[in-house]
């Protein structure tokens, strides 16, 4: 049907925040909080506050769909980047870490992440590859990742088959970061094309693209084509510490001018240090973005009447 006055254009793109940025109250409250400051969605985060991959039930699951419900609210994702979940160490063991009892942890780890996943009804679930160590090739990483990537796809298929889902309900998502085995987009993007699996994505982060990469516009846009996932947050100095977007040096005008030419998937405000805060930092996030990005603006309510103003004016004459 072609876009007229009396049918507003609907948003390409949604919103959400990371409930990583909401530790300090429930998961129920965390959905509510969100959906008083407009947001479409929230990206679910493992931790022991709100998803505990060790506790977490179908019964929690079936309360928590409830909850986004009655809030007109969507999970958009499960995030599995907790830094302590499985050591004090931050982020370790990794998914390439050179004792496989470690890497058997992770691994064990986003089973559960995935089985979680599709309990809930999220459609995609993220991870990074950890840190590599110094006296790990990257061919012997590539080879550790390939082999828990090709765990983690059995796991994600068996599971949907016995929940009676069609493939591709959920998939996964790579998130690079600063520092870790895949700490760009490109790192993925091969990693992606070596599995050439249908149910493997990227999932950018455009802070980590700023901190990493010379040319992050640039890589922002290359990448969205296998791109189902982005999380935004304001960069300063190039200097890994996540800001409210305005606070920092990204040129957000920029970056929705990018996102405006294509890009229909979830945009997730990532603050996972400003819990203390976390309305403000919500509210303030909310309308900075709605109002840069231009596939994120809200149709409007009104309706234009000038164009029937005009043709009842030239049929009285």
């Amino acid at each position: 049907m072609p876009e007229t006055p009396l049918t507003p254009s609907t948003p390409r793109a949604r919103l959400a925040y990371n409930a990583n940025g909401l530790r300090s109250v429930s998961l129920d409250d965390a959905v509510r909080t969100l959906a008083d400051r407009g947001y479409d969605g929230i990206e679910l985060s493992l931790n022991a506050q709100h998803i505990d991959p060790w506790t977490f039930s179908a019964a929690d699951a079936a309360r928590l769909r409830e909850t986004l419900a009655a809030n007109g609210m969507v999970a958009c994702s499960l995030a599995t980047g907790d830094p302590h979940l499985l050591s004090e160490e931050a982020f370790e063991p990794a998914l390439v870490d050179p004792d496989p009892a470690e890497r058997a942890r992770r691994l064990d780890l986003l089973q559960r992440s995935v089985r979680i996943g599709v309990l809930v009804g999220v459609p995609l679930v993220v991870f990074s590859t950890g840190k590599r160590r110094p006296e790990v090739g990257a061919a012997q990483a590539d080879a550790w990742l390939d082999e828990a990537l090709a765990v983690l796809l059995d796991t994600l298929h068996e599971t949907l088959d016995a929940a009676g889902l069609p493939r591709g309900s959920t998939v996964l998502g790579i998130e690079p970061e600063p520092g870790f085995h895949c700490r760009t987009n490109a790192d993925v993007a091969v990693v992606l094309e070596r599995t050439a699996s249908p149910d493997l994505w990227l999932s950018q982060d455009l802070g980590h693209c700023v901190v990493e990469e010379e040319d992050a516009l640039g890589s922002l846009s290359r990448h969205l084509p296998i791109t189902r996932h982005l999380q935004v947050e304001d960069i300063a100095d190039r200097v890994h510490a996540h800001l409210v977007p305005g606070d920092g040096d990204v040129d957000f005008d920029a970056v929705g001018r990018v996102l405006a030419d294509g890009y229909e998937g979830w945009i997730s405000v990532e603050l996972y240090d400003h819990d203390p805060v976390h309305r403000d930092a919500a509210q303030r996030s909310e309308e900075f973005l709605r109002e840069r990005f231009p596939s994120l603006a809200r149709p409007s309510r009104s309706i234009d009447l000038s164009s029937l103003e005009t043709r009842s004016t030239a049929s009285a004459h």
